[in-house]
């Protein structure tokens, strides 16, 4: 089974020599830009600013979940230390902190595209 090479045709018999590959993509794209040029116009620019801010989003997700670990752990001793009103409130902050900050990035993006 493995061993057997089977041929099935050549690449002339798969293509047709009338298609014109590749005309019809950018002919639809072009039609669409003149139809509707500032929706183009605003992506484009949406898109630019996306990627010049998204390293420094990626960064803050990076960074943000040892970060939120260690206040977790903090938090946690703290909890065992009978100080537990103080570390339930740094729980829940840094939680609400670390879900936001992970969320971030869609939500830039969001209003990146609504502006």
């Amino acid at each position: 089974m493995w061993g057997k090479v089977q041929t099935v045709g050549t690449i002339g018999d798969f293509m047709n020599k009338g298609d014109m590959i590749g005309t019809v993509a950018p002919f639809e794209s072009a039609l669409d830009w003149a139809l509707h040029p500032v929706e183009h116009t605003k992506e484009i620019g949406t898109n630019a600013m996306y990627d010049h801010i998204e390293p420094f989003l990626d960064i803050l997700c990076v960074v943000s979940t040892p970060i939120a670990s260690v206040i977790m752990s903090i938090a946690g001793l703290l909890y065992i230390l009978s100080f537990r009103e103080k570390s339930m409130s740094w729980i829940t902050k840094t939680g609400l902190t670390y879900v936001f900050i992970q969320l971030l990035p869609m939500l830039v993006k969001s209003v990146l595209q609504m502006m």
